[in-house]
């Protein structure tokens, strides 16, 4: 059963991805649309939108208690996208934490993954990533 913080941190994540124009899909099952696949993942959100000839899509995990070895076992490297032919694309990955549990992340993460601290107010901190490649996903323990 989900917790409420693990419910309240996708509800703050999906407002701030709508806002900025995705649409979002919690928990789905399954890739979307047939353009987009992975093999045995689940992301908590995942965001899509496109704009000015780009498209992109957003990953979001949300780790009440984040614990980077169980991080690390998702699958989410196996996410991929082909955007359209006249457009480019990109994966956003975002890891959303609650506020005072910044430190069990590893920053490392940062390589790749935008790190956005949930609390009690509506607005995350949002720490982005860095050196990053659309699409990479760097991260390994």
């Amino acid at each position: 059963m989900e917790s409420s913080t693990h419910r309240h941190m996708k509800a703050v994540v999906r407002e701030e991805l709508e806002k900025d124009g995705f649409g979002v899909v919690e928990e789905p099952l399954f890739p979307p649309v047939k353009w987009m696949s992975w093999s045995a993942y689940r992301p908590d959100l995942l965001g899509f939108r496109a704009k000015d000839m780009k498209e992109e899509v957003a990953i979001v995990e949300c780790e009440t208690h984040p614990s980077m070895r169980r991080f690390a076992a998702k699958n989410y490297s196996s996410l991929s996208f082909q955007p359209s032919v006249l457009s480019s694309g990109s994966v956003r990955r975002i890891l959303a934490v609650p506020k005072g549990k910044l430190g069990a992340v590893d920053l490392r993460l940062r390589c790749g993954w935008e790190i956005w601290v949930i609390g009690g107010s509506g607005t995350p901190e949002k720490i982005p990533s860095i050196g990053s490649r659309p699409g990479a996903a760097p991260f390994t323990l």
